[in-house]
């Protein structure tokens, strides 16, 4: 039941960016630049900037041999001019207003303090460290092939 209800999620949000992405791009055709749109698109461009910086620091495409707090710096650091840039083109919030910015800058250590400690506390139970079990899953990669 658990992998018949992922998969429905993951179809659900496949379709709804791509019916995003479709109806963004028809707003700009017909209405122009007009905010709500402009603030979906950079939002879908912060997302796939996420996803790309997710598999170029937690996967072994690009960073080989990394231990974990390495990669969660290399990804925290890379992500938030990422995210910067989406809320600058966005118009999320005045780019003038260095109130706005500190508050945005804020939001982001602390979001990104949080997960990384849920997570550590997560797989520190479930695996005993994050180097651990990538050695195990090295290992076991190893046997068979």
């Amino acid at each position: 039941m658990n992998r018949i209800l992922e998969s429905a999620l993951v179809r659900v949000c496949v379709t709804f960016t791509a019916a995003m992405a479709l109806w963004c791009t028809a707003g700009l055709i017909f209405a122009g630049p007009v905010e709500g749109v402009v603030i979906t698109l950079s939002l879908l461009a912060a997302c796939l900037a996420l996803v790309a910086l997710q598999i170029l620091w937690f996967t072994e495409v690009v960073v080989k041999r990394a231990p974990y707090p390495a990669r969660i710096a290399g990804f925290g650091l890379t992500a938030l001019p990422a995210l910067a840039a989406a809320a600058a083109l966005g118009g999320w919030f005045p780019a003038d207003n260095g109130g706005a910015w500190i508050t945005f800058l804020a939001i982001y250590l602390i979001t990104l303090a949080a997960i990384t400690a849920g997570y550590t506390l997560y797989y520190r139970r479930t695996a005993g460290s994050f180097d651990a079990a990538l050695a195990r899953y090295r290992e076991g990669r190893g046997q068979r092939g």
